[in-house]
């Protein structure tokens, strides 16, 4: 095999490795993701299907809130 064909191969196991790393860290934020309940957003009053500490999420954005 030629030295071109080591660097890409090198290449290519850092790539699948860093994708497998980004894989497994966006699969543990989803299964930590808080569940939510239906409800009325206290901070809108809008109904939605799924509110997070009580709020909707345009809220928990707007309002930068966990």
């Amino acid at each position: 095999m030629s030295d071109r064909g080591d660097v890409i191969d090198q290449a290519n196991d850092k790539a699948m490795a860093m994708l497998s790393a980004a894989e497994a860290e966006l699969r543990y934020q989803a299964q930590h993701m808080p569940t939510g309940e239906p409800g009325y957003c206290d901070h809108c009053g809008t109904y939605s299907i799924r509110l997070v500490g009580k709020a909707c999420a345009p809220c928990r954005d707007h309002y930068r809130l966990p």
